[in-house]
């Protein structure tokens, strides 16, 4: 069953014995987890007691099994969730029992096992192949992939729409490329957003101002004013990154990540290829933007120049796992030397560690 299916068949109130929701968006396994429990058990004041939810990580089958099989309390039906059941542990008399739980769900109870934490490895593990056909066979099983950014820019302007005030599809962009594609977290800045927004439109000044900015989009801040031989912005966004006590290895791992996007799109376009045909290649499903703001931003560096800015990173990787160097000093020399290679100029020689 498709999300576009399931969202039909809830919306009619129809409601299947058995749901398993499993996938990369954690957000929507448990969105819908919660939805197929509200339209079961609807907001009766014995809602609450014709609710039960598992922790699959730590209830028994036991327990699953018996609350499956109670009646509800005067009500048509009661709803059990499990949360993180893991279908590759466990022997085959489990696996068995499972099977038969599944297969014989009563009229008076809607069962669903949703993934949050625990991956399901439906493609190559052969228990959870073994679980995701029995779930198809006894009610519905429904994936949830990775958005494409596509996908979630749709999602923040028709939400910003439900909430009465209005997002563009840029700032919804702006939005991403702040937050990162989790849709928890973006959807928790939409409601911040759309609180100050009010009935108005969310503007870039309301995201810069009040907005979220992760690691991830600080970092390439850092990045886009190393490249641009800005030696003031840069050395301020390290200090504020440090101040924040975010770790330097991190740091320079997302830098070096930002500089692999160039690397990428500069070597794609000497090939004659688009940078958005990498998306599959290298997992940018979800995060398009960086390789729209690669191939803008690889134009004024040559390949050479790329790959000697990762042999730099690379070294004060090594730097600051192997040695006692202070890390902000590392990190900050980098910069020097990223910045010096962006102008067109060598590498320093004098001195000792990356300035060598």
């Amino acid at each position: 069953m498709t999300e576009a299916e399931l969202k039909k068949e809830l919306k009619e109130g129809r409601l299947r014995r058995f749901y398993f929701f499993y996938g990369e968006e954690a957000y929507l396994t448990t969105h819908y987890a919660a939805a197929v429990a509200d339209k079961a058990v609807g907001n009766t004041e014995l809602a609450a007691f014709n609710l039960q939810k598992f922790d699959g990580q730590e209830a028994s089958l036991e327990a699953i099994e018996e609350a499956v099989e109670a009646l509800p309390v005067m009500a048509e039906r009661k709803c059990v969730l499990v949360r993180d059941w893991d279908a590759a542990s466990g022997g085959q008399a489990v696996q068995d029992r499972v099977k038969s739980l599944l297969a014989d769900v009563p009229d008076t109870c809607v069962l669903v096992f949703w993934q949050d934490s625990v991956v399901a490895d439906v493609k190559r593990n052969a228990k959870w192949k073994a679980f995701l056909s029995a779930a198809e066979k006894a009610g519905a099983a429904v994936a949830f992939p990775r958005k494409t950014a596509t996908d979630i820019v749709r999602l923040l302007t028709g939400g910003a729409s439900r909430r009465g005030c209005s997002l563009s599809p840029d700032n919804a962009r702006l939005m991403i490329e702040r937050c990162g594609s989790d849709l928890n977290l973006l959807l928790n800045e939409l409601d911040k957003l759309s609180a100050l927004a009010g009935t108005g439109e969310i503007t870039r000044s309301h995201i810069e101002a009040a907005g979220y900015k992760n690691l991830e989009a600080s970092v390439f801040d850092l990045a886009k004013a190393i490249q641009q031989g800005n030696y003031e912005k840069s050395y301020s966004i390290i200090d504020k990154l440090m101040g924040q006590k975010e770790e330097p290895v991190s740091v320079l791992a997302v830098l070096t990540s930002a500089y692999a996007d160039l690397y990428r799109a500069k070597t794609a376009a000497a090939a004659g290829e688009r940078a958005e045909n990498l998306v599959s290649d290298f997992a940018y499903r979800g995060k398009e933007f960086r390789l729209r703001n690669a191939a803008r931003d690889c134009a004024r560096l040559s390949v050479s120049t790329l790959r000697e800015c990762l042999e730099v990173l690379a070294e004060a990787d090594t730097r600051l796992k192997s040695s006692r160097a202070d890390k902000r000093v590392v990190l900050e020399e980098t910069a020097a030397v990223l910045i010096v290679l962006s102008r067109g100029g060598e590498r320093p020689r004098a001195g000792g560690g990356l300035l060598r």
